[in-house]
This record gives structure tokens, C-alpha cells and sequence, in this order.
């Protein structure tokens, strides 16, 4: 998952300073660099007006996977909201997205329907366990990956987070 986040970041930073070599002008460089931090959502600051990002803090976070966090980072193109492991070997992802948009990952190891979860409820094992379900005009998908990540821990965080959306 880590991998292709950084790739997609990577590609759409190329497409961005490629699109600005066409362009003349001192400014051209750092507008390619402006739109490459709003379309990966790295732009300084951007995450804390993410209101997915303000769902959990740190510390909750750090209860699905086993281990401490960083601060939650834009993540899907800013639908999504992404903390870190501190060493860097798992993460935690929530995006929330138009229901219209909800694809449960059928063709994934261990999936499963979730009948009880929301509607359209799923949990499967896809590079960490994910999980997601549709609650109104939203669809939530959640990714565990850590020391203490499993089925389990994912449908907990996607139970949770379909209550604190709610509100």
C-alpha cells in the first residue's frame, strides 16, 4: 500500500513538472510544485483542515496497528487521511469517498461480506486488512497494516469510524 501511494505521488509529481516545462516564467517551477502538494495532498498544513484527519488522534490510531504513530498525513488525493508507524513499518488509512464510489475488493485474499457493518459491508487481506462499507451518501474504506493489524482490527476501526462520521 505504502509502495502504491509513493508511486501514484511520484507519478502525479512528474505529470505536474512535465506540464509546467511547456510553461515559460520564474513562476512556472513552483507552480508545478504547488499543484503536485494540493493533488497528493502534501501541502503544508492541508492535513489539519482535512476533517478525516481530525476523525482519531494519534494515539487512537496507534491502537489498530500496535504501535505509536505520526501525525496523520492528506492521503487519496485528499480524500483519505494517513498516520504513519513511527518506524515505518505499517499504517493506518481512512478515506472517505461518494458511495457512488464504493468497490469492495472481492478478488482479495480472506474477503468476506460484512452483512452487520453498514451497508455493502466487506473486510479482506489487500497489502494490510482493509475494510469498507457505505453509510448514507459516503463510502468508508479503512486500512490496518502493523504488529497488531488483522480482520479484526479493521472492521473495529471501520465500525468506529462510521460512528464518528455519523455525528
Amino acid at each position: 500500500m505504502r509502495a502504491n501511494l509513493m508511486l501514484a505521488t511520484t507519478a502525479l509529481a512528474a505529470i505536474c513538472l512535465l506540464t509546467a516545462c511547456g510553461k515559460s516564467g520564474a513562476g512556472a517551477p513552483d507552480d508545478a510544485k504547488a499543484t503536485a502538494a494540493a493533488l497528493t495532498g502534501d501541502a503544508k498544513g492541508a492535513a489539519a483542515a482535512n476533517p478525516v484527519c481530525g476523525l482519531f488522534t494519534q494515539a487512537e490510531v496507534a491502537t489498530y496497528i500496535g504501535e505509536p504513530v505520526n501525525p496523520g498525513e492528506n492521503a487519496a488525493m485528499g480524500t483519505g487521511c494517513q498516520w504513519t508507524a513511527k518506524d515505518d513499518s505499517g499504517s493506518v488509512m481512512v478515506q472517505i469517498v461518494d458511495a457512488q464510489n464504493h468497490n469492495p475488493i472481492s478478488g482479495a485474499p480472506d474477503f468476506r461480506e460484512l452483512p452487520d457493518v453498514g451497508e455493502r459491508g466487506y473486510v479482506a487481506n489487500d497489502v494490510g486488512w482493509t475494510a469498507g462499507a457505505v453509510q448514507g451518501p459516503s463510502a468508508i474504506v479503512v486500512t490496518t497494516d502493523g504488529r497488531t493489524s488483522s480482520d479484526a482490527t479493521a472492521i473495529a476501526l471501520l465500525k468506529e469510524t462510521l460512528k464518528r462520521k455519523a455525528r
